[in-house]
């Protein structure tokens, strides 16, 4: 009864230390043919008729360093490309404000350009007296005494003209020549 009780194990045993063995066997019996060694340290192998490249775990780890800086490498060239788009967009917004700046201040200019006209002529209507008071003397062909007076509101005047047996009255305006 024992030996039926164990039986299961002993045979289920023998076939795992079988397949052990054989697994080891086929192993070893893999054939292995080197074909050349390059100048860089790596070999070609020929592996159960497979062509294949050894190479040292030297060089295995400065590929994966390789590998690892180039996709390092590749997000800064993204990141970088980004940023050079996001410039781009900011020099068309520069350049756009730029010229909007121009041309406020050509508008400024003119404004500036009507005030100071406007300043001028209120400084030829502050230099002109609002009311003046004319007069005058003088002699007509008969030799005669003659007395003018007159009012000047801006430019506009009037004229009393008066002699001993005459007198009359003018209106005018001034206008400067200078």
């Amino acid at each position: 009864m024992r030996f039926k009780r164990y039986a299961g194990q002993i045979l289920f045993g023998g076939i795992f230390l079988f397949s052990v063995f054989t697994t080891a066997f086929a192993q070893e019996a893999v054939s292995v043919k080197v074909l050349k060694k390059k100048p860089n340290g790596s070999y070609v192998v020929v592996i159960a008729g497979d062509t294949m490249l050894a190479i040292t775990k030297r060089m295995a780890k400065k590929s994966l360093k390789t590998k690892a800086d180039l996709k390092a490498a590749q997000r800064a060239l993204e990141l970088n490309d980004s940023l050079l788009t996001a410039y781009d967009k900011v020099e068309e917004r520069y350049k756009k404000v730029y010229l909007q700046q121009k041309e406020y201040i050509a508008q400024l200019e003119k404004v500036v350009k009507g005030y100071k006209g406007l300043l001028r002529d209120y400084k030829k209507l502050k230099g002109e007296a609002w009311l003046t008071f004319e007069g005058g003397v003088g002699a007509t062909g008969d030799s005669n005494p003659a007395v003018m007076m007159g009012l000047g509101i801006r430019r506009l005047r009037v004229w009393g003209f008066m002699q001993e047996s005459n007198s009359g009255g003018l209106i005018g305006i001034a206008l400067p020549l200078f």
